[in-house]
């Protein structure tokens, strides 16, 4: 009360300091760091393709990725005159892995009728190589092109990698043109899958010629079959597992892999601690620094609690900007960060069977070898209706590079900025 009358003072600094600092931290975070680091990350709220792609348009942009590393590939190959003798492996061994790769040959006519040939059988074949396999593990790529000499790629390959064509000897006829698209394929995969079994090792591992190993991609493969699958962790210790009805997805889409984008209620509880945790990871650390540089009277409790608050808040709603697809890239600084949970359906470019497994799976499909059903959703019958389990590692061991679909026939280009 001054003469009189009643004097209303503003808010003391010292109240308003916190709720200043975490406005000033919001602004920070959301106008300038995630705009400068998120905005060649597609799945992020800040992507920019012009920025990423420097004008050029995403298919345009694609071929030229795809370019480079078919080009890269391609000289890896013929600048080793002699690889491994342990590709050559012999049948009658006992293998831990066995690896086949189902090939088709892939020639696209795209702009004003020029074909364009992608390359993605050397550029698959050539990732695993660099992986430098046990001399254990034995590796085939099976030719399912109807016409074997035709099929370049794996013309070329033969000399490098063993190469088992299905219609080069001409005791399997040919598909006709009216033959079903997606009964094809399944004959195809079972094809390799039988090629492959034939090795007799304890786990397959089927790809598609369009997926790409990631570096590293095998140890990692390996660490999580010795960790994950035939023995888990309880504590500390390692014992035995049971995984002979399931099959293990290397490669999920990467837009299944966002935020919530799943119906598995598991996935969804795991993706919200994920958030939830990242926020109170970073929220510590900020708030720390912010102590320090503030300096902060350790009496001054309530305003480290407000801005460490506001902090958590902060840095979820940032996990969240930056999307879960791109942050789980953290997980490839070692191979004991790898997680492996529940997996939605669809697709099958990278998948890992116990030798069971294999023959049970190769068993249903030989029952289902006249129905048109995508061979993705025959596995999915099988883990809805059958018993069976599907796991999918993350993150993924390997990348799908195919824009050309050998199925549809067709460029995909809903998904170009999947195949950069």
């Amino acid at each position: 009360m001054i003469c009189g009358y009643r004097v209303n003072f503003p808010m003391p600094l010292c109240a308003r300091r916190p709720l200043y600092d975490v406005f000033l931290l919001f602004v920070a975070m959301f106008c300038v760091v995630l705009p400068i680091l998120c905005h060649r990350l597609h799945y992020s709220i800040y992507y920019s393709q012009t920025l990423h792609m420097g004008g050029t348009d995403p298919f345009s942009y694609a071929m030229k990725v795809n370019d480079e590393r078919k080009n890269l590939a391609q000289a890896t190959l013929l600048s080793q005159p002699t690889w491994p003798s342990h590709i050559l492996h012999n049948a009658d061994a006992k293998a831990k892995l066995a690896i086949g790769i189902v090939t088709v040959n892939r020639q696209v006519y795209i702009r004003e009728g020029s074909l364009y040939h992608p390359g993605y059988i050397i550029q698959s074949v050539t990732a695993i190589l660099r992986e430098n396999p046990s001399k254990k593990t034995p590796l085939v790529v099976c030719d399912v092109d109807p016409d074997p000499p035709y099929h370049s790629d794996a013309v070329f390959l033969s000399g490098i990698v063993p190469v088992r064509s299905k219609y080069l000897n001409k005791t399997i006829a040919p598909p006709s043109e009216m033959t079903d698209i997606f009964k094809k394929e399944k004959e195809d995969y079972m094809y390799c899958l039988k090629q492959t079994l034939s090795f007799k090792s304890e786990f397959i591992l089927l790809l598609q010629d369009d997926a790409l190993a990631t570096p590293g991609a095998l140890d990692i493969l390996n660490h999580i079959i010795q960790t994950k699958i035939e023995k888990k962790y309880r504590g500390f210790e390692l014992i035995d597992s049971n995984f002979t009805k399931t099959f293990f997805k290397l490669f999920t889409p990467t837009y299944m892999q966002n935020d919530f984008h799943t119906t598995k209620p598991r996935r969804i509880f795991v993706h919200l601690l994920e958030l939830v945790g990242m926020g109170i990871v970073g929220g510590t650390i900020i708030t720390i620094l912010h102590s320090s540089l503030r300096k902060v009277r350790s009496r001054s409790y309530a305003t480290i609690y407000v801005f460490f608050l506001g902090s958590v808040v902060c840095c979820g709603l940032a996990a969240w900007a930056a999307s879960r697809v791109h942050l789980m890239e953290w997980r490839r600084i070692s191979k004991y960060f790898y997680i492996m949970f529940q997996a939605d359906g669809c697709c099958m470019p990278a998948i890992l069977y116990s030798r069971d497994t294999a023959i049970n799976f190769l068993e249903y499909l030989e029952t289902t070898r006249n129905s048109t059903i995508p061979i993705d959703l025959e596995m999915d019958e099988l883990v809805e209706n059958h018993g069976y389990e599907s796991f999918a590692v993350e993150p993924n061991l390997f990348s799908h590079i195919g824009m050309y679909s050998s199925i549809q026939s067709k460029i995909n280009r809903e998904f170009q900025h999947g195949f950069v």
